[in-house]
């Protein structure tokens, strides 16, 4: 959506917004737009100017810039994708980025919604938001160039894989991606020439235009379907075509349909980085549609007589989904030994498969980078209670409590876990102690409530 198309009442918010900002009058802009991005979330302008204005209002109030100092008022960053996606977009507008603009994890969120929603542009703002905040941040900034080469945006690619060897010079992944980037845009912009030169008829023109269109109907998307399988009749090695098929279904919800072209497209150009990232994307998009249709059959018709097969099933997705992140996280580590965020994704995919053992000299390398040190040290913990090892669990948690000044969701959860470990270890007065601190500042947090009123009865 563009200002013109914004509605009359919409529109003179936006305006007033406007004038707000340029007056430096942040808190009264924030107010007026974010009623506008309420009403026209796909107005993409109106957000950037409110984050933009959000950013000014938190660095007028001196406050940490970067998300690690603000709480963020009880409001949980899990959990959203039981939401429909819109919903979930505004409950971070107005929960957590008036307080907290460049907040990773709710960025993250925002990126994850936008994808559902096919609003790639949205995507990318997500991404781009991390990167003005925490411009160390080399792991986003490898997902923000993977998503512009994976939507045919090869010098904006180009420009980030250059910022992230500013910052690691080293990083293999980023040197051979920028060489990638700037051949690509390089034969795009030759194509694009050619393209003009010889005078592209109408039709074409159009297809361009709706395809590059956010928010397109599925009659729209469908109608630009059938004259790409027109193309894709004439010559089927057109990885260009072949892409665009991929992504209109994708865009359309069809996963299944989907990959068989994303996985003839990675045929026909077997090196190419962010076309795998975007594939394994969507396919574990699809397996997750897939585990979650089995699951509700399962729960609708629990005597159903192939029940156990079906959950056999979804053992089965599972255990292949899990086997795919963990090769590509065991590559990334391997292509770059040094970068302490993709050892952590590794130890996350460790966990997630129960191989606690060879989680936790991965973790004890994460823990080194500031911007992920009290994460690597709960799981860290959570590495060594799985194991019963209950006294090295203590300590990891306790150092991660004493670190995080400001009590926000991660300190609460950290408590929380903490607190788990002493009940299981016979420690009551120290659980309940970690309790009772949760209760006396979020008592709706998870079953704490519960657990500490309990204790007086």
């Amino acid at each position: 959506m563009i200002e013109a198309e914004l509605p009359q009442q919409q529109k003179n918010l936006w305006l007033k917004g406007q004038s707000a900002v340029q007056l430096k009058n942040f808190d009264y802009a924030i107010n007026l737009l974010l009623p506008v991005i309420k009403e026209c979330p796909t107005f993409l302008d109106g957000r950037r100017l409110l984050r933009r204005a959000e950013a000014e209002l938190v660095r007028g109030q001196k406050k940490g810039l970067f998300g690690g100092g603000l709480s963020l008022g009880g409001l949980k960053l899990t959990g959203s994708s039981k939401k429909e996606p819109w919903e979930a977009i505004w409950e971070l507008e107005d929960g957590v980025f008036k307080k907290d603009p460049y907040n990773p994890s709710a960025n993250q969120q925002l990126y994850d919604q936008a994808m559902r929603l096919a609003q790639n542009d949205l995507a990318a703002f997500a991404l781009e938001t991390i990167r003005e905040g925490h411009p160390g941040n080399t792991r986003n900034m490898h997902a923000l160039a993977q998503h512009y080469m994976a939507f045919e945006h090869p010098e904006k690619a180009s420009d980030v894989y250059r910022h992230i060897l500013k910052v690691d010079a080293t990083d293999m992944d980023a040197i051979k991606g920028e060489k990638d980037a700037a051949a690509k845009s390089s034969m795009k912009n030759q194509w694009a020439g050619g393209f003009e030169g010889a005078k592209k008829d109408k039709a074409q023109a159009n297809r361009e235009e709706l395809l590059n269109k956010q928010g397109m109907s599925r009659e729209q998307m469908e109608q630009v379907l059938a004259q790409y399988f027109v193309d894709y009749e004439q010559d089927q090695n057109n990885v260009n075509t072949v892409k665009r098929i991929a992504d209109i279904y994708d865009r359309m919800d069809d996963q299944e349909s989907a990959l068989p072209y994303y996985d003839w497209a990675l045929q026909l150009t077997p090196g190419d980085v962010a076309l795998q990232a975007r594939v394994e994307q969507v396919r574990s998009k699809f397996a997750e549609k897939q585990i979650h249709a089995m699951e509700a059959e399962i729960e609708a018709n629990p005597d159903s007589p192939d029940i156990e097969e079906k959950r056999e099933q979804i053992r089965h997705i599972k255990r292949e989904r899990a086997a795919t992140l963990l090769a590509e996280a065991k590559s990334k580590v391997e292509r770059n030994p040094t970068d302490k965020n993709y050892r952590f994704d590794l130890a996350t995919v460790l966990f997630s498969v129960e191989q606690y053992r060879d989680a936790i000299p991965e973790l004890q390398q994460a823990k080194s980078n500031p911007h992920i040190r009290n994460k690597a040290l709960l799981m860290l913990g959570r590495c060594f209670a799985a194991l019963n090892m209950n006294d090295l669990a203590i300590n990891a948690m306790q150092e991660a409590v004493k670190e995080i000044v400001a009590f926000n969701n991660e300190k609460k959860e950290l408590l929380y876990e903490l607190g788990l470990v002493f009940e299981k270890v016979n420690k009551h007065d120290d659980y309940l102690n970690c309790m009772k601190e949760i209760y006396n500042n979020d008592y709706g947090y998870r079953d704490v409530a519960k657990r500490v009123e309990s204790s007086y009865q």
